[in-house]
């Protein structure tokens, strides 16, 4: 419900002095809305699915799994693919594990995995700036990659 205010009730709270001020939103929201513009810039970056070359249904697709936080926005770990292949890479990790491989090498992906085995623990202020450091990269690429393809 809205009183004359630019957001809804719910968003705000009463400080000690009877004022109201926005409140700060949930980590949730924080880590769903990082997801969002982490995964839109991977896919501008990457305009293709790696593993087929197919652009349609584009995903951002992560070599390690994505519920480990250590790796979960490494720009290293996501790559852009189309559904089918991010959907078999669940079952069947090899194609993209070696296409990692054969285009950044055994060291890379060593690496990665050790930082992926590493537990990591993102405070809030980490995730706010993540989310202003990738919109405005994303911006960035939209605008310069308005007429590649692939």
């Amino acid at each position: 419900m809205f009183v004359g205010l630019a957001f809804p009730l719910s968003l705000i709270r009463p400080n000690l002095k009877g004022d109201f001020i926005p409140k700060k939103p949930s980590r949730k929201t924080l880590i769903k809305k990082l997801d969002k513009v982490f995964s839109l810039y991977i896919r501008e970056r990457d305009k293709c699915c790696v593993i087929c070359g197919s652009v349609n249904q584009p995903n951002n697709g992560h070599l390690f799994s994505r519920r480990h936080y250590a790796t979960r926005w490494d720009e290293d770990n996501c790559h852009q693919q189309c559904y089918p292949c991010n959907f078999k890479h669940n079952n069947d990790p090899y194609p993209y594990n070696s296409w990692f491989i054969e285009k950044y090498g055994k060291d890379k992906w060593d690496s990665l995995y050790i930082m992926f085995r590493s537990p990591k623990k993102w405070y809030n202020f980490e995730i706010e700036e993540l989310i202003e450091v990738y919109e405005k990269k994303y911006k960035e690429l939209k605008d310069d990659n308005e007429s590649k393809i692939c």
